[in-house]
């Protein structure tokens, strides 16, 4: 079986081919590494402020892009619990887009009182792009800077 490259009119010496495939798949890997790293940087979100406004219980983050690619969106499944562990309430939050080494600002209104919420939970992430929902939930890096309402996945 004769593994040598197309004719081109001149041959080169053997080996010759083989060591030219070898350096183009190495500088191929050296380059794609970067970006992968740059890809897995991680994705900050910070439950910043509890506050109630109008009978309504209003969630403020901060999310923090530090990758260097842009996220269309990021919806996250978020579990309330109350002071006393239950569910309280279950929504999906639209966290994105975010530019890349950006951030940005959410809020939302839940019912009820936000003296009532003791955590919330980072149950799954139901959309991500780029790239897919699991590497996403990974990426997370979740904080709270309200000692009494845990943020968790």
């Amino acid at each position: 079986m004769d593994v040598s490259p197309p004719s081109s009119g001149a041959e080169p010496p053997p080996g010759r081919f083989a060591r030219r495939l070898l350096l183009a798949v190495a500088a191929g890997l050296a380059m794609a590494e970067p970006v992968m790293a740059a890809s897995e940087e991680p994705v900050r979100v910070e439950l910043n402020v509890v506050e109630s406004v109008q009978s309504r219980c209003r969630l403020s983050f901060v999310i923090e892009n530090k990758g260097e690619g842009g996220i269309e969106t990021l919806k996250l499944d978020l579990a309330v619990f109350g002071t006393d562990g239950a569910i309280q309430r279950r929504l999906v939050a639209e966290m994105g887009p975010v530019r890349k080494a950006k951030t940005v600002v959410r809020t939302f209104e839940l019912e009820g009182e936000c003296g009532k919420i003791g955590s919330i939970l980072v149950n799954d992430v139901t959309a991500c792009a780029p790239p897919d929902a699991s590497v996403c939930l990974d990426r997370l890096e979740l904080l709270s800077r309200l000692p009494a309402v845990r943020f968790f996945k």
